[in-house]
């Protein structure tokens, strides 16, 4: 146990938000969690010879991140998403295309970074361009093959195939999904959406995974293993301010208590609860202190239950 190498791959942009520009980006924020658990995690992205990647440069070095393993591209420029909120704060996104992490290079140091690597985390959207997919691929050829490779799918339109996500699964250890995706993955793959515990466990057995997990929004999550077990962690009630960043935070807190070697209804527990906490927050890169998480986590919150998974509640400690 204790310090654990995590790498994320893919996109460093900034999120539009109607605040103002908030640094983003799944992989990142994904990044920012695992090193504020204490780990050290390395971002693997490109960025802009321009004002918006330098900016995003101090940024990472403002909230204490590891710059090793980001690359520069004289050409395209640094990557951005223009955010807007609903009445239901639900965000919805503009990814403008080709821009540097879509073209991540490999190298020499990125091959050696990836050696030391004890876990991964990639999704999609950086596989949109077939330099920064294959890249991808790269990186995880020269990785150990105990080191553990999470799949956050993270689909967004228009910058994903089927295609790309049944070779991500096939390479992935872990998968983490939304409530949203399950439709699309249910389609492509010949299941049963109607019954999410049997669709965890064929998702499970079809792309043999160690863990999946599939975050239910307001409502929790669901989370199951190979062994056959499966839980459900109801969703925590919370004044929430913006969801940007609770899904990565989420995915983040359930790998790294699975990396603690904790079971996984206390994994899937943490990662229900920092993403509330990420939800009642500005941006998706505000600071949890693991002091803040800890007593979150003790206290007795109401919970927004779906009934229908209540037969799968276990008590985090077993």
């Amino acid at each position: 146990m204790g310090q654990k190498i995590i790498l994320s791959y893919g996109e460093v942009l900034w999120d539009l938000l109607p605040e103002g520009p908030v640094l983003g980006g799944a992989p990142c924020n994904f990044a920012y969690r695992m090193g504020a658990f204490g780990h050290s995690s390395i971002m693997i992205s490109r960025l802009g010879n321009d004002e918006l990647g330098e900016r995003a440069r101090e940024a990472l070095e403002e909230l204490e991140m590891s710059t090793v393993g980001i690359q520069q591209d004289p050409r395209f420029p640094t990557g951005t998403v223009e955010v807007q909120l609903d009445e239901h704060q639900n965000p919805d996104y503009h990814i403008v295309p080709d821009v540097a992490y879509d073209h991540i290079e490999t190298s020499d140091q990125l091959a050696w970074i990836a050696g030391q690597a004890d876990a991964i985390c990639f999704g999609t959207l950086a596989q949109r361009s077939t330099q920064s997919k294959e890249s991808l691929h790269w990186v995880l050829d020269h990785m150990r093959a105990d080191s553990l490779k999470v799949c956050d799918v993270n689909l967004r339109k228009d910058c994903y195939t089927q295609k790309c996500v049944e070779a991500s699964l096939r390479r992935a250890h872990i998968l983490k999904c939304s409530l949203e995706e399950v439709p699309i993955l249910a389609k492509w793959f010949g299941m049963d959406d109607s019954n999410l515990v049997r669709m965890g466990g064929d998702l499970i057995k079809a792309w043999h995974l160690r863990y999946c997990l599939i975050s239910l929004g307001a409502k929790g999550a669901l989370a199951f293993a190979s062994n056959g077990n499966a839980v459900y962690q109801p969703g925590f009630q919370i004044k929430q301010k913006e969801p940007v960043g609770a899904g990565d935070a989420c995915t983040a807190g359930f790998v790294h208590s699975l990396l603690m070697e904790q079971s996984l209804a206390e994994s899937c527990r943490t990662g229900c609860a920092l993403g509330a906490i990420v939800a009642t927050q500005r941006g998706a890169t505000e600071r949890v202190s693991s002091r803040k998480l800890n007593n979150f986590l003790k206290k007795n919150h109401l919970l927004n239950i779906d009934p229908s998974y209540q037969v799968l509640r276990q008590d985090p400690s077993t």
